[in-house]
């Protein structure tokens, strides 16, 4: 809208200037007499400036019918379901890929998918990648963590599927329950 004010201001000077300029001087010998290259410039001039007034104005009461189409209540529902849809797809897309996953909207992915997603640039299938990568940079699992089975019961420690197996009569073991506080504390360093 300034610059439509800024146009509109410069046009009107010019047009008084014009009116007043050929019945100040006559026309003919006057020294105040405006060449006829010089007037057809300043009109053309002035006739794109009107034009570039009238564009302005016109974009301007375009947007504002724009915003008001996006306010109404059944736009928002039908572009809410739009969204939900293609949310619905992309996570199909990726359980293809990825059959484990078991989150139901974007927000249980995770931010970084969301954030992803969010750009339109992104396929769901990296996006997830990425999301899972950030997660395990996170939470890293402890490289000396091995199944006490996989090494004959002499393992240091418990895996997370290990301790969730074991029973209240497993940890009256003094051995067994050292060794699962060791696990535990290794699970959340």
């Amino acid at each position: 809208m300034n610059e439509a004010t800024a146009v509109a201001e410069t046009t009107q000077p010019q047009e008084t200037a014009e009116v007043e300029t050929p019945a100040a001087g006559g026309g003919e010998e006057g020294g105040g007499a405006m060449p006829p290259e010089e007037r057809a410039k300043q009109a053309s001039r002035r006739r794109e400036l009107e034009q570039r007034a009238k564009e302005l104005r016109a974009d301007a009461r375009e947007n504002q019918l724009r915003q008001e189409v996006l306010k109404h209540p059944l736009v928002r529902e039908a572009m809410t379901l739009l969204e939900e849809t293609r949310f619905k797809q992309d996570l199909e897309r990726v359980r293809e890929v990825y059959p484990g996953l078991t989150a139901q909207s974007p927000k249980e992915v995770g931010e970084i998918y969301c954030r992803l997603m969010a750009s339109g640039q992104v396929d769901p299938i990296v996006a997830y990648e990425a999301q899972a990568a950030a997660d395990r940079r996170r939470n890293p699992i402890p490289d000396n963590m091995v199944s006490a089975k996989s090494a004959g019961g002499a393992a240091l420690y418990y895996s997370s599927q290990e301790l969730d197996r074991l029973t209240e009569q497993d940890l009256k073991d003094p051995n067994i329950f050292r060794k699962a506080m060791l696990s535990l504390s290794k699970l959340r360093s």
